[in-house]
């Protein structure tokens, strides 16, 4: 099976204006979009059912695309179609939070998009704000199976104690054994916040998805929980706060660049 289990940790940290860190664990399901049905019978507490522990609904992501009735795997490859002029044929890969107990929250979901040899093509980040509930995408070129740095400007308003007008830095290896994500915030030659994902791939199988659900039986609540803790924390150390700005176009795509001092390992 292509698909896995990934756990490990994220982390967040604040430079500017108020220094501000945390870090979690996390556990995320990366799945190949074909392999949905094998997935979701592991076990019967994994389905597409309300309210079931482990679960994954195409219509949860894309929605513009989903809501009515178009394939998951056909959205995302007319994204990235549309942002980079080239279609991938492989696999469609997403890492993402399982839908739990009823309840789906993504901060961001990454699609990895393959070409039919295997290597990875492209990335789509699709990003959820908060508290709008609103959602973006960005398309990131890859260079094939090693290590990605890449740059593109910010589009979307993602949190009220950052601007907009910043560059997201973003470093991302491949999904093996480990998984690495790096983005960082710069505002010029400052930076002003950085998040890193770091995560070890077990086997997705009935027993591994039985570990999972110990280890993180709510993790989707977990996260919505975990986003407005910090958001009072921020609040109380007096971040600034920046109003609501509307999104730039339908999705930005980001540049391809070679590893500088504003890209870090993920």
């Amino acid at each position: 099976m292509n698909s896995a289990l990934y756990s490990g940790w994220i982390g967040h940290r604040r430079f500017a204006p108020k220094p501000h860190a945390f870090r979690y664990q996390i556990g995320l399901l990366y799945l190949d979009l074909d392999e949905q049905d094998a997935v979701l019978g592991l076990s019967p507490l994994a389905g597409k059912s309300r309210f079931a522990p482990f679960s994954f609904r195409e219509t949860d992501y894309l929605k513009t695309f989903t809501a009515t009735g178009m394939r998951l795997i056909d959205a995302v490859r007319q994204q990235v179609s549309s942002a980079l002029g080239y279609t991938p044929q492989g696999p469609i890969c997403v890492l993402t939070q399982a839908r739990s107990w009823g309840l789906s929250f993504n901060p961001v979901s990454f699609f990895y998009c393959y070409e039919a040899d295997g290597k990875l093509a492209a990335l789509l980040c699709e990003v959820t704000n908060t508290p709008w509930r609103e959602r973006y995408h960005y398309v990131l070129p890859a260079n094939g199976d090693g290590l990605s740095h890449v740059a593109v400007a910010k589009a979307f308003h993602v949190s009220p104690f950052l601007p907009r007008d910043l560059e997201y830095h973003m470093s991302f290896s491949p999904p093996q054994a480990r998984l690495g994500v790096h983005m960082a915030d710069w505002q010029g030659d400052l930076k002003l916040f950085d998040a890193t994902l770091n995560l070890q791939r077990t086997p997705l199988d009935r027993p591994g998805l039985h570990r999972y659900l110990r280890q993180f039986p709510w993790m989707t609540a977990k996260t919505c929980l975990a986003i407005y803790w910090q958001a009072l924390r921020l609040f109380l150390k007096r971040t600034p706060i920046f109003s609501h700005q509307a999104a730039d176009g339908a999705f930005r795509i980001a540049a391809l660049q070679p590893k500088d001092q504003r890209h870090e390992e993920p």
